[in-house]
This record gives C-alpha cells, sequence and structure tokens, in this order.
C-alpha cells in the first residue's frame, strides 16, 4: 500500500485535466513519457500559490536578472521552476548533442540578456513543460542503457517498471539538477533518497512544518491517473 499524505489535491488535479492535452503535444514532441512528466511535477502544482507566485517573481525577478543566482533564486509559476533550475538545465542540453536535432538552442552565457530571457520563459506555461521534458531528456539519457555511440553501459532507468522510473524521476526533479553531484551520481544513490522528506505546502515554512515525500505524492498520483491506473 503507497504511503502518502493526504493533501487537499482536488484543485490540482482538476488542474492537470483542463491542460493535460496541451501539455503533452509539448512532452510527445520531445519523447517523454506524458504520464511520467505529468505525475513528477503534481506535487508542485498542489503547493501552488498563485498570489505568491506573482509576488515573488515580481519582487525577485529584476535582482536575479541583475545578479544572477547568486543575487536571488526563486521558484517560478505552476511547476515551481527555479532560474537556476532552468539554466543547469540549459546547459546540459547545450553539450547533449541534443539541440541540433531538435533545432531548440540556448545562449548560457552569464549575462544579464540570457539571465531576461530565461526569465521570460519561465514565466510561460508552455516553456515550463519544455523545460520538464528536457529534465527528462537529460535524466533518461544520463541512466540510459546506451552511451552516445550506442554501447551497453548499464540497466537503465527506461529498462525498469514504469513506477519505479516516476519514484526516481520524480526524487531527482525535487532535488533539482543535482545527480551529477556527489551523493546523486547513481540510480542507487537516487532510490536511497526517494524517502526523504522535503517536501512541504506551507508558504512561510517553520519548524513546525509537516514534511511529506515528493515521490510519494507523484505515485499516489500516478496511480490515479492515466496508465498508472492500469
Amino acid at each position: 500500500m503507497l504511503a502518502a499524505p493526504s493533501l487537499k489535491d482536488g484543485a490540482a488535479t482538476a488542474y492537470c485535466e483542463q491542460h493535460r492535452s496541451e501539455w503533452q503535444e509539448v512532452w510527445e514532441l520531445y519523447g517523454v513519457p506524458c504520464d511520467i512528466a505529468e505525475a513528477v511535477i503534481f506535487p508542485e502544482l498542489i503547493r501552488y500559490n498563485l498570489f505568491q507566485d506573482k509576488m515573488e517573481s515580481g519582487a525577485v525577478k529584476t535582482l536575479y536578472i541583475a545578479k544572477g543566482r547568486e543575487g536571488c533564486d526563486f521558484s517560478i509559476g505552476r511547476f515551481q521552476m527555479k532560474p537556476s533550475f532552468a539554466e543547469d538545465l540549459e546547459k546540459r542540453w547545450m553539450r547533449s548533442g541534443l539541440a541540433r536535432e531538435y533545432n531548440l538552442y540556448f545562449d548560457t552565457k552569464d549575462n544579464e540578456t540570457a539571465r531576461k530571457v530565461r526569465i521570460s520563459r519561465l514565466e510561460k506555461e508552455e516553456w515550463q513543460c519544455i523545460y520538464l521534458a528536457i529534465f527528462l531528456k537529460m535524466l533518461y539519457l544520463d541512466y540510459g542503457s546506451v552511451d552516445k555511440q550506442g554501447r551497453h553501459m548499464q540497466n537503465g532507468i527506461e529498462t525498469l517498471p514504469a513506477h519505479e522510473q516516476v519514484r526516481l524521476a520524480a526524487t531527482a526533479y525535487n532535488r533539482g539538477c543535482r545527480w551529477s553531484n556527489p551523493g546523486y551520481g547513481s540510480l542507487e544513490e537516487i532510490r536511497a533518497r526517494s524517502g526523504e522528506k522535503h517536501f512541504h505546502t506551507a508558504v512561510v515554512p517553520t519548524s513546525k512544518t509537516r514534511l511529506y515525500v515528493y515521490a510519494d505524492i507523484a505515485m499516489k498520483h500516478y496511480r490515479l491517473s492515466g496508465k498508472g491506473r492500469q
């Protein structure tokens, strides 16, 4: 039995149903599993607060544009993506060799122009879908069964049962682009962190704020919707 928290997720579920078809159009273009992609961002939809998002992004985006991630880093939009997250994804994407295949290029220079464009993208839900697609493409590439030359490397993430892919992808998303850092360098290490409680729904967290397992919430949604019911 899945031990997932009981959260008020009705609004988040309704939002998924309203926007699923347009999300899938983007995710299918990049060949990522739509049911897994939706499950990965579902916990963020629960937490999202429109008023808070408007306040935070409006107040601090100028500081990020001027000084970069060291000046300010904050979550934007329904999928709650930080500029540093998008920046790291852009750099990974440009190193992956996939930019030409998908005709999608990023300016990864550390300057105000690139940061301003990045903020503008993150404020659009279509672009958040694209960044999520890139995130999953990079995750599956880094932990795939073959390398860029087609040589077998390992039993990749795509060979695992779908429910395990959800847990691994959700855990990696919740922790940001860290899987290449010490402590995140293998599927086993990501799997070991998949039960950690970091996620909360408080606007201002305190020592008494209840923490949840992000992957549990993602899995609950996956099992209640789409292929997860099969």
